[in-house]
């Protein structure tokens, strides 16, 4: 842009290609585009703008104003002849104010030179660039009507559009869908997927939900809000919601499972049409119809031989079901099991109790404690075990809530009754016998019977003061008792053992005394036996030296032979013996010389074989 050149009447002003210039005259605005000079008087007032570079996604939007104080006298050649006027009060930046205006946008790419010096320019504003899952709604101001313009495109608004968020298309999957509402007629319509969803300018979108899943054993309720015509679902089954489809939600619950009707369950259902209820027993695969109210799974009741149970029905009339006669049996409708509340408690004082709707008719024991006092006024636990049994479940319930309780009440009373006429000390070595006496139901007493009840044994477990240093004092008696016995105990085992000793010292002497004889004829009958083959063999040596040899010559051979025996024995032996003639008288004779040769043999055995250092 050049420099203003003043002169005499004006002002020049040299502007470029890509300039303007705005001249106020009196008469009211002009404006001229450069390149050039123009020169003007010194009274107007002159303002060079630039042009506007507009890119190819770029728009501004030109407000074209009529100038309020026109006259009706001719613009220049460059303004621009307004075709139309529009007056509107829509709270928008470009048309807050209620002048005659006209509104045109200006697209890139471009270079805007201004045309009107009465427009008023916006800023630079980019467009929409939109791809394909994406979306915009856009309002006519100026006629209200709405439409949608989706990409891919580069979208530029029109003059009085208002644009609303850019939003994705819906992509839904093969297991999704969503309900659509044409706000314009109320309409409305269930798209499913797969598939890439655009919206109407009109429609109301849904959340996206997920089909309905069944397996092969639930099924679903669904209603029609339109016509209030309900259906059942039966999988194994995929699908999506009508748009006026709900399903029907029943204890926080839309999707329940099918119920197996067999031997072992039963259903309990209210018929919604006559108000009454009815139990399904065929085996089957059950739905609730429309007109059934599913109340409750009945299972089948198994009853072992030795249990009872009691229902009542809706006129209060007891049914007796008996183990041997019922094994199993369904709880019809208006019927309900009888139950009562036992005491589980040691003291039996029905504060804690047990449910019972089984009622064993088998022998049964429990413990019960309970204190009682003496005719010296001294308190003592007792400690009970009671075995009993019922006999008539009739009476049972007719007479009595609570079983066990009365028992152990009745027990108490009686054993009281007994205890006032003892003493702490004849209490305590009172036999448990003569204690409970009174207390087992065959003393013709009639309580337990109008209870249908039978107490078979009641054994007292344990006896204890109440007072601990009473309670001290008879356990030393006690301990004193037993130490006493116990030393009597051991004084009669060791008697015992020292007995056991002498009878067993007896009889090892009786077996000594025996064994000894028997040894004694053994050596005997040995020693006889030894006498009788020595002299066998000694008459048959002195026998066969002959009958002419004098008996004394023969046993002198004899005691020789033996005496030369012992000397070979010695000979034979690796011990030196050293004898002196006084010691020992040897005689070495041969026998063959002491005899003829027809004279009878000496024995073989024989041999003098002798060698003595004397």
């Amino acid at each position: 842009m050049g420099a203003c050149k003043s002169t005499q009447f004006g002002c020049c002003i040299a502007i470029d290609h890509d300039e303007s210039i705005v001249l106020n005259k009196p008469t009211g605005k002009e404006i001229r585009n450069g390149p050039g000079w123009f020169c003007f008087p010194n009274w107007w007032e002159a303002r060079v703008v630039k042009s506007i570079a507009l890119q190819n996604n770029q728009f501004i939007i030109v407000k074209h104003i009529i100038d309020p104080n026109d006259t009706g006298k001719s613009h220049s050649q460059h303004d621009i002849p307004l075709m139309k006027r529009i007056t509107t009060t829509e709270k928008d930046d470009l048309l807050t104010d209620s002048e005659m205006k006209l509104i045109e946008i200006i697209r890139g790419p471009q270079i805007y030179k201004r045309r009107n010096p009465y427009d008023h320019i916006s800023e630079i504003k980019s467009m929409l660039n939109l791809s394909s899952t994406q979306y915009v709604i856009v309002t006519d101001k100026g006629t209200g009507v709405k439409r949608v313009e989706c990409g891919p495109q580069l979208f530029c608004p029109k003059p009085y559009d208002e644009i609303g968020e850019i939003q994705n298309m819906y992509n839904l999957s093969s297991t999704q869908y969503l309900i659509v509402t044409d706000q314009s007629t109320g309409e409305r319509s269930t798209v499913t997927g797969p598939k890439l969803f655009l919206p109407k300018a009109y429609d109301q979108i849904s959340p996206i939900y997920s089909y309905v899943v069944l397996n092969h054993t639930q099924y679903c309720r669904i209603i029609e809000s339109r016509t209030g015509v309900m259906r059942i679902e039966k999988g194994p089954k995929t699908f999506a919601l009508g748009p006026y489809e709900a399903l029907m939600r029943i204890d926080n619950h839309d999707i329940f499972d099918i119920i197996n009707i067999d031997t072992e369950n039963a259903v309990l259902v209210k018929n919604l049409d006559t108000g009454l209820d009815e139990l399904i027993t065929t085996p089957q695969k059950f739905i609730p119809s429309f007109t059934q109210k599913f109340m409750e799974i009945r299972n089948l009741i198994k009853l072992a031989p030795y249990e009872n149970m009691i229902l009542i029905d809706k006129d209060g009339q007891h049914i007796l079901k008996n183990g041997i006669k019922d094994k199993s049996f369904f709880i019809y409708p208006y019927q309900q099991i009888y139950m009562q509340q036992w005491s589980n408690d040691l003291k039996k004082d029905h504060r804690s109790t047990v449910q019972v709707d089984r009622f064993d008719t088998r022998n049964q024991y429990m413990d019960y404690e309970f204190l009682v006092r003496t005719a010296d006024n001294v308190e003592i636990i007792l400690d009970v075990s009671i075995f009993w049994q019922i006999t008539d479940l009739y009476k049972l319930v007719l007479v009595t809530q609570d079983p066990p309780e009365d028992i152990c009440n009745h027990t108490r009373s009686e054993i009281l009754s007994q205890v006032s006429k003892y003493n702490m000390k004849e209490f305590m070595e009172l036999p448990n016998s003569k204690l409970i006496s009174s207390v087992n139901s065959d003393n013709n007493d009639s309580f337990y019977e109008s209870r249908g009840v039978n107490v078979i044994r009641v054994e007292v477990l344990q006896k204890r003061c109440k007072d601990p240093e009473i309670q001290k004092i008879f356990k030393q008696i006690i301990d004193e008792k037993t130490n006493r016995i116990k030393n009597i105990e051991k004084q009669e085992a060791e008697n015992e053992i020292k007995l056991r000793d002498l009878n067993g010292q007896i009889e090892a002497e009786k077996l000594v005394g025996t064994l000894l004889k028997i040894k004694k004829e053994n050596e005997r009958q040995e020693n006889q036996a030894d006498g009788i083959a020595e002299g066998s063999r000694i008459q048959n040596f002195i026998a066969n030296l002959g009958d002419d040899m004098p008996l004394e010559k023969k046993l002198q051979i004899y005691f020789d032979v033996q005496n030369t025996k012992r000397l070979d024995l010695l000979s034979q032996s690796k011990t030196t013996l050293y004898l002196t003639p006084k010691d020992v008288d040897t005689k070495v004779i041969n026998l063959n010389t002491m005899y003829p040769p027809n004279a009878t043999p000496i024995p073989t055995d024989v041999k003098a074989k002798i060698s003595l250092d004397i």
